[in-house]
């Protein structure tokens, strides 16, 4: 194994960083999650609380109309009072919505910030970058699966929405007026980063905000109680009864919707200019409403806008899996997973297609398991180990990756190449080619390979694919995305 020091890269480190400002348990309670777990926590009381204070607002207002006009001073200071409480409360809890807004709004910007760039090519190398990191940073084996998955899906779903509309758009399969308007609009004119851009700010931002707050609902007390059990240790992760999973899946669709209505409602104009104040609730009630539709339309998408939700919701669950079954090496069965469902006529076909052409049959960081060949473009006698990173290869079963060791040894600078379907030991034809070695040179070569070799030798001797969490820990090992010469094996 490389040597050298094992941490996060300055990139690693944002994507972390990033992650948790998302999906996080702390004591801060600052990431958006927390933020829901609080509010919906606070919610039942407050709204007692509003409605005792409204309560004694009508009580002086209906004695206006009986007391004397010698104690009618008292009820009128009276009135003022509990309306001043009233609106001081309700003050409050808009802060508060504000306060939420205004973060879960920074963090889709700093996901735009990570996976968009300056051109397509530029776009589709960052959102490699990012859903490969997102990847490799999870963890493949142990106790941890489950819930450091359920950290990371958020994130790795939202990466995969955006592209999903990106190719949807760009193959005229998005029949929605107004995110085809914002798009031309978008085109029509350069804008900076401190402008307002319709596409980004009304179409990207809202499609992140509603990847990353699908689930919200979860989070509400009553879903706790169905995941967690009425003493809080249940095994959330575990597979649920039919009754318990629709009452989950109906009490987060409710209180996810309640949530962006009323724990976030729209965020606050800050000028003093009221047609600029009336053009900014305009576009922020139009961008709140096609949040609401794209989180609606998910339930049953057929061929609509929801599929920019649903089919990346489907492919993260089975590629960041929160299920206690968790095999690494069936990741790439995420395509078999889609393809299905379009079969029996619940997911749209235009949808799956396009996102499998985004990113192919392998996931992003995926550890993929090959037959070198030599300079007379012949096989050798040996695998090597490389990692997918690239994202709309050019055929979905041969994945686009980083070359991670060369003659068995692993190398920081090595090449990139597209891997083929008869070299590619995830298939069986592949590893067919390689039966004719003798065990004690797979034995051999699986020394090489690993660094705690008398405990994996018990390994597969022609393995389908690898584990590459262990190789990327070492900081140097982390930038598998910039520029090198591509060959075809």
């Amino acid at each position: 194994m490389t040597l050298g020091s094992i941490g996060k890269s300055t990139y690693s480190k944002a994507v972390s960083v990033l992650i948790n400002r998302i999906y996080d348990v702390t004591a801060v309670g600052d990431s958006v999650f927390e933020h829901a777990i609080a509010y919906f926590q606070q919610a039942e009381a407050q709204q007692g609380q509003k409605t005792e204070l409204a309560q004694q607002v009508m009580l002086y207002q209906n004695r206006q109309q009986q007391v004397s006009q010698r104690d009618m001073a008292l009820v009128d200071r009276s009135l003022k009072q509990a309306q001043a409480e009233l609106q001081s409360f309700q003050q409050a809890r808009d802060d508060e919505a504000n306060v939420r807004m205004a973060f879960l709004k920074r963090v889709c910007r700093d996901i735009l910030d990570l996976c968009q760039g300056e051109s397509i090519d530029e776009t589709h190398l960052l959102s490699a970058k990012l859903l490969g990191t997102v990847q490799l940073l999870s963890p493949t084996s142990g106790k941890n699966i489950a819930a450091n998955n359920q950290k990371s899906k958020h994130l790795y779903k939202a990466v995969l929405s955006l592209r999903l509309l990106d190719k949807l758009l760009f193959d005229d399969e998005l029949n929605n007026a107004y995110m085809q308007q914002r798009l031309n609009a978008s085109k029509a004119k350069n804008f900076n980063k401190d402008q307002y851009d319709p596409f980004r700010d009304d179409v990207q931002i809202p499609l992140l905000m509603a990847a990353i707050l699908q689930d919200i609902g979860s989070c509400h007390p009553e879903a706790q109680l169905i995941l967690k059990g009425a003493d809080g240790k249940a095994d959330e992760f575990r597979v649920l009864d039919n009754d318990e999973r629709v009452a989950l899946l109906q009490i987060s669709y409710r209180e996810s919707l309640k949530y962006v209505t009323q724990g976030l409602g729209l965020d606050k104009y800050t000028g003093n200019l009221k047609e600029e104040r009336d053009t900014f609730i305009k576009l922020e009630t139009e961008r709140q409403n096609m949040l609401l539709i794209l989180l609606r339309n998910a339930i049953k998408p057929e061929h609509g806008i929801g599929n920019l939700l649903k089919i990346p919701q489907i492919y993260t669950s089975v590629v960041l899996s929160t299920k206690s079954n968790f095999a690494y090496d069936t990741l790439p069965k995420v395509a078999l997973v889609l393809e299905k469902g379009v079969e029996k006529g619940v997911y749209s076909k235009v949808a799956v297609d396009a996102l499998i052409s985004i990113t192919g049959v392998f996931p992003q960081g995926f550890g993929v398991t090959y037959i070198p060949k030599d300079s007379d473009r012949q096989d050798m006698d040996r695998y090597e180990y490389a990692i997918v990173a690239g994202l709309y290869p050019d055929d979905i079963r041969q994945p686009v990756c980083r070359m991670v060791t060369r003659n068995l040894t692993y190398n920081v600078s090595a090449q990139g190449c597209i891997i083929s379907v008869e070299n590619n030991l995830y298939y069986p034809q592949a590893r067919k080619k390689l039966e004719r070695i003798s065990e004690d040179r797979l034995l051999e070569i699986l020394s090489k390979l690993v660094s705690n070799f008398e405990e994996r030798k018990n390994m597969p001797l022609l393995p389908k694919c690898w584990h590459p969490d262990e190789y990327f820990s070492f900081i140097k090992n982390q930038n598998l995305w910039n520029k090198v010469i591509m060959q075809n094996n």
